[in-house]
């Protein structure tokens, strides 16, 4: 039993190193944002947990990375709520991006104001792009109703100056610094104070598209020398998330939900944009965007701990070891029973040597005799060892008294012959001697 104890103890501990030595990639756009944040999960995980690796796997865009799941695998990808793929589970919430539309044409005062007018995209992301249709589609306006020119940060000012856009449609951490750098770039371009107004609808668009949600925008959010907005405003929202896919097994999905939230000051250290980490709702039963079982179970707190679970599993390591060690007890007994048993090839000679001895002769005999007083010498030796049965011994000793009682016949034997032989030669020299001269 101690045996069997060791053994599972053992086994356990290598179990544990096994499980510890995991690589984990993680599919990121190949762009700044999202290296900074792979980056940030990586640096985390390595000294949280030095045996889980986090590899980053850079992909075209944010589609791609929610395909690197639904192609299935144990991997991570950061995607985005309007992006998610089927197979994207979510782990935690990363941020959230706040919808914005900024006037820069006095005309325009809400979303329905935009037809035929021209509205900048800072980068270009085609998922913004598709972001901005779906929006329009509600409001019963075509994509070509609205036109569209696309900007990066340092070209804002200029397009601004010359009236080249009339709105700007941002996707954005409501607490973003870059806020901060897009008004100076309008204030550069000879905006001063640029008007930000709210969906009005955002409730309506939420409800029938379930990966965007509503995100109430205070007055002021946007800090500068003149804070944006002027007032509240309600508008659409995505969110980023760290997602899995549902092969991911319970206790690993758990376990990377449980760093991520409780590193967030750290993670927010490493990149601001994930200033906003929270843990999902695991009462949202969203089926556009499911929560990973083994997260929800640790939120709801009905996931045992990391430890508690290698102690189970050593609890039925353990059990079964001894479970199969009895098994084999077992069946080596009754294999012992029920086995053919071979005769030893010791008492199969000296059963030889006895049949041969009544047809030896004297020669023969001291060579028989001393064959079976080796095989005797042999058996005792071997019994000393401990490796004969009792049952051979037995068989042995008896076979050996048998064999010099026949040999002892067997000379007896021989003796008599010759002594019969030498008397009959004797009688017939005195009949010889007896008999008439003729």
């Amino acid at each position: 039993m101690g045996l069997v104890i060791v053994g599972s103890a053992a086994a356990a501990a290598i179990i544990h190193l096994l499980l510890g030595l995991l690589t984990l990639d993680i599919a990121v756009p190949a762009n700044q944002d999202g290296r900074r944040a792979a980056s940030a999960l990586a640096q985390v995980f390595a000294a949280e947990h030095p045996r889980v690796r986090i590899r980053t796997q850079q992909v075209p865009d944010l589609a791609a990375a929610a395909a690197t799941l639904d192609a299935g695998g144990n991997g991570l990808a950061i995607v985005r709520s309007d992006a998610a793929g089927q197979n994207s589970q979510t782990l935690a919430i990363l941020r959230r991006d706040a919808v914005i539309f900024i006037a820069l044409d006095a005309r325009i005062v809400g979303v329905r104001s935009l037809r035929g007018h021209t509205v900048g995209l800072l980068d270009g992301s085609p998922l913004d792009t598709k972001l901005l249709d779906l929006i329009l589609q509600h409001y019963a306006m075509p994509p070509d109703a609205v036109r569209r020119r696309v900007l990066t940060l340092d070209q804002v000012p200029e397009a601004v100056r010359r009236r080249e856009v009339d709105a700007l449609f941002v996707v954005a951490p409501a607490a973003s610094a870059s806020w901060l750098t897009l008004f100076a770039a309008l204030r550069k371009g000879g905006k001063g104070r640029p008007k930000s107004f709210e969906i009005d609808e955002a409730a309506g668009i939420a409800k029938e598209h379930p990966t965007l949600e509503t995100l109430d925008v205070p007055k002021g959010t946007f800090q500068g020398s003149l804070p944006s907005p002027a007032d509240d405003v309600t508008t659409l929202s995505v969110s980023y998330r760290l997602a899995a896919s549902a092969a991911m097994p319970d206790w690993l999905a758990g376990e990377i939900t449980r760093e991520v939230l409780t590193s967030k000051s750290r993670l927010a250290t490493l990149d601001g944009d994930l200033a906003g980490i929270e843990a999902p709702d695991p009462d949202d039963k969203t089926q556009a965007l499911p929560i990973h079982t083994g997260t929800a179970a640790y939120l709801s707190g009905s996931l045992p701990s990391l430890s508690d679970q290698m102690q189970g599993a050593v609890y039925w390591l353990g059990l079964v070891a001894s479970g199969l060690a009895s098994l084999c007890a077992a069946g080596a007994a009754l294999y012992q029973r029920i086995r053919p048993r071979q005769p030893s090839t010791r008492v199969m000679r000296l059963l030889e040597i006895w049949i041969a001895v009544p047809a030896s002769d004297a020669e023969e005999l001291g060579i028989l005799e001393g064959e079976a007083d080796g095989l005797a010498a042999a058996a005792i030796r071997a019994e000393a060892l401990g490796r004969v049965e009792s049952t051979e011994m037995r068989l042995v000793t008896l076979l050996v008294s048998h064999v010099r009682e026949a040999v002892r016949r067997r000379h007896q034997a021989i003796g008599n012959m010759r002594t019969n032989g030498a008397d009959a030669g004797d009688r017939s020299m005195a009949r010889n001697d007896a008999a008439p001269d003729v």
